[in-house]
């Protein structure tokens, strides 16, 4: 049985030039803004859609879960493409007659309106971080139960966290961001600084140069999160913050281009280098 999840996705996803996108044959997305507005040039900052996910499973399972793991699970990659903090929120399901009727109605989310574009283009700067995180979530997905199961899962949410947070909380970032981190390249009973900002550098740099000044660098912005979290009043800045966020991103997208090794070996590959 076919079944449709209607989400609505509060953050910029959507550009101007897109009103709808298929992202896979079970998820589509469609530009909405709030009823009452009468163009999109007085819309509010915050820019809406609304997700459209097909789930087939028997109608005794959880589909509602199963349809927010697939949603969640894009969300997790835009964000790590684009830099962009998106949040969902669940609506209504419906029985679908086939997965090609998915989306040609709404059930739920009556106070916004389907946006339409004059002129549909998917071409341009705008559109590149969609169609990038389209591109990369297809090519995770067969392998998305293993992921999200793994290190590289815990990874990829805590750096979705520190993108959220860092709208208003820088602190709460950098902490996030080491934690993604510590999650990718840290084994258990295993001390922190020296090795992970030995492996980041390992993993993301192009030179022995880099390597070199990434791990410096690292391990300068390993004891602001230590001052962070003992409380001792040190505000990070915005370039520490940018930097840290360039080089875990780099780090997580590595470690998902290697995601077939497991983390021992991925571990081991990297000491050996």
């Amino acid at each position: 049985m076919m079944h449709q999840v209607e989400f609505l996705i509060e953050g910029y996803l959507l550009p101007p030039t897109i009103g709808r996108l298929s992202i896979s044959e079970d998820l589509i997305l469609e530009s909405v803004w709030r009823t009452g507005n009468e163009s999109r040039l007085n819309h509010e900052p915050t820019s809406y859609a609304i997700a459209y996910v097909g789930v087939a499973a028997p109608e005794t399972s959880n589909y509602f879960l199963t349809a927010r793991d697939h949603l969640e699970f894009f969300l997790l990659i835009y964000s790590l493409i684009s830099g962009q903090p998106v949040t969902s929120m669940m609506g209504i399901g419906t029985t679908l007659n086939n997965i090609a009727s998915l989306g040609t109605r709404r059930f739920t989310w009556p106070s916004f309106e389907k946006i339409h574009v004059q002129t549909e283009s998917i071409d341009g700067f705008f559109c590149k971080p969609i169609l990038d995180a389209k591109k990369l979530f297809l090519e995770l997905l067969p392998d998305r139960r293993r992921i999200m199961e793994s290190s590289l899962g815990l990874a990829l949410t805590f750096y979705y966290f520190a993108v959220v947070a860092s709208i208003k909380r820088y602190e709460e970032a950098v902490i996030d961001l080491m934690i993604a981190g510590e999650a990718l390249l840290i084994d258990k009973d295993e001390s922190i600084m020296g090795p992970l900002s030995r492996r980041l550098s390992t993993l993301i740099a192009d030179k022995d140069t880099e390597r070199a000044q990434i791990s410096k660098k690292m391990r300068e912005l390993y004891d602001l999160r230590r001052d962070i979290v003992h409380g001792r009043g040190r505000k990070p800045c915005l370039d520490n913050v940018r930097v840290l966020f360039d080089y875990v991103r780099r780090a997580v997208e590595h470690g998902l281009s290697l995601r077939d090794l497991s983390k021992e070996d991925l571990l081991a590959k990297l000491d050996k280098a």
